[in-house]
């Protein structure tokens, strides 16, 4: 079954809510449960404990009319009791509806048979009241009212018992409800997030796929992203593939142009080279100074172009995924120190000091042309944009990474503006106008290309007016590389 991301989505926070919802209804449940229990015990139990009290207050007013019936002999006082056995009988009804508990029934039952037989009694002393029997039916009288009263308090007791074993039970109830209520909370919490993770991870997974594979195709590695999906994501994932398939071959087009016209270029230009030289050999006393200095300037543009052909291939070749490495274990120190000597060599027309300072470092798998380029146009820049009587610094040493070189010079600067942008093909800041450079915004960008290549970085920090630094820093072993790379033969 083919899910969307809007499905997955759905579905999990669906299932949490359900959970939720479910957790909710029972503890709900649960306290409805015990507010119903706390509502019986107080309308039940309650009620008949304060009839219970409210019986014995009436019977005491029953014993004291009919004692002072028996003595006076007055008819009111017999009214008097009279109605208040009704109501004691009245209340008696009420407590026995009130009373759920079966002993208490039968108690209650008992007392009205008690009752009864005690208001029969009285009955058969007002019938009799003249006669001299009426001694023993008073003393049955009196037993009947204690044996009332110890029953009243018996219930009492009893429905007192009944109250604490319910708000015992009601203590228990939420206890455990409490203790389900927080089991099921911390079961929804955790179901909620494994929910989110699983979700979550289900998204993020393949975007994280996806952005390793574009990384890659940015690299100049057009190989196909691979991911598991089956929703969205996957569409979007064929779409960068289609797309990675058409820049590849848009740039495998460019690079075989560029090849071919760098080809064309070279031929043309070598045979111009010749002969210049030739001329200028065989011809040179027939030529005047300035005669002399055109032809130094037709070679140093021959030159020139030679070598803007060459690096615009490079550049082709780095964007398209083509440009090989050839790597071999190799000392940093030897890769730089002839390059150390020749600008020394450039540099002392203008009397710049050129100084290099190197501590042991541990050996780098590179390509040593192309670091050689990298530390080469480096140095240029160093000198050419330093003016006469400036330093070049160069410093080799350890990094966290492996081995590092840096160059400081004491040239113009680039502003903080453009620092940012000084890497970027064809880029050149905006203050190199003051020196006539001839630059191409080339160099830099292949100092970049080829230091990613290895898998280093290059930092760049400058002031106006006070020089700048630039610092490679080279993995010992690189792990990736931006082209394939060749492992050349070590030598012994």
């Amino acid at each position: 079954m083919k899910l969307t991301i809007y499905k997955k989505m759905m579905l999990g926070f669906g299932a949490i809510i359900l959970i939720m919802i479910i957790a909710s209804t029972y503890i709900l449940f649960e306290l409805s449960s015990v507010s119903n229990s706390a509502k019986m015990t107080l309308t039940g139990n309650v009620e008949a404990v304060d009839l219970a009290k409210q019986l014995q207050d009436i019977l005491h007013d029953e014993a004291e009319d009919i004692q002072k019936y028996l003595i006076s002999h007055d008819e009111t006082y017999f009214s008097l009791f009279h109605s208040s056995s009704q109501r004691f009988n009245h209340y008696l009804d009420l407590l026995l509806r009130a009373q759920s508990d079966k002993t208490g029934h039968a108690l209650i039952r008992n007392m009205r048979r008690t009752h009864n037989k005690f208001l029969a009694g009285i009955q058969n002393v007002k019938d009799f009241q003249a006669s001299d029997r009426i001694t023993e039916p008073i003393h049955l009288n009196v037993d009947a009212v204690a044996t009332l009263n110890r029953s009243l308090d018996h219930l009492i007791k009893i429905n007192r018992g009944s109250i604490e074993n319910a708000m015992s039970r009601m203590k228990a109830t939420t206890t455990r409800s409490t203790r389900i209520a927080l089991l099921l909370i911390i079961g929804t919490v955790l179901v909620a997030v494994s929910a989110a993770f699983i979700i979550t991870r289900t998204i993020t997974k393949p975007i994280d796929g996806l952005i390793k594979g574009t990384q890659q195709i940015a690299r100049g590695k057009f190989e196909p992203v691979q991911v598991s999906s089956n929703d969205e994501i996957a569409l979007l994932v064929d779409a960068v593939n289609d797309m990675s398939y058409k820049i590849k071959d848009i740039n495998e087009l460019r690079t075989h142009m560029i090849h071919q016209i760098s080809h064309e270029l070279q031929t043309p230009l070598q045979v111009m080279l010749s002969a210049h030289d030739i001329l200028k050999n065989q011809c040179a006393e027939q030529f005047s100074s300035e005669q002399l200095q055109m032809l130094d300037s037709i070679r140093r543009g021959i030159i020139k172009l030679a070598s803007f052909s060459r690096q615009y291939l490079d550049l082709a070749k780095i964007d398209s995924g083509m440009m090989k490495y050839h790597m071999e274990w190799t000392d940093l120190s030897s890769i730089i120190g002839p390059l150390y000597e020749d600008a020394k060599l450039i540099a002392e027309p203008k009397n710049i000091k050129v100084e290099m300072n190197t501590l042991p470092v541990p050996k780098i798998r590179a390509d040593s042309k192309k670091i050689a380029i990298v530390v080469s146009n480096l140095l240029s820049n160093a000198i050419k944009y330093t003016k006469s009587n400036g330093t070049v610094s160069v410093k080799i040493g350890p990094c966290s990474l492996g081995a590092q070189v840096e160059i400081q010079d004491s040239g113009i600067g680039i502003s903080k503006e453009e620092l940012p942008k000084i890497f970027t093909k064809f880029y050149q800041a905006g203050n190199t106008g003051r020196i006539k450079s001839g630059g191409t915004g080339v160099g830099l960008a292949l100092v970049k290309a080829f230091t990613e290549g290895h898998g280093g970085k290059v930092y760049a920090e400058s002031t106006i007016g006070r020089g700048s630094t630039f610092r490679v820093e080279l993995p010992t072993e690189p792990e990736e590389f931006q082209g394939p790379a060749i492992n050349l033969p070590t030598q012994t």
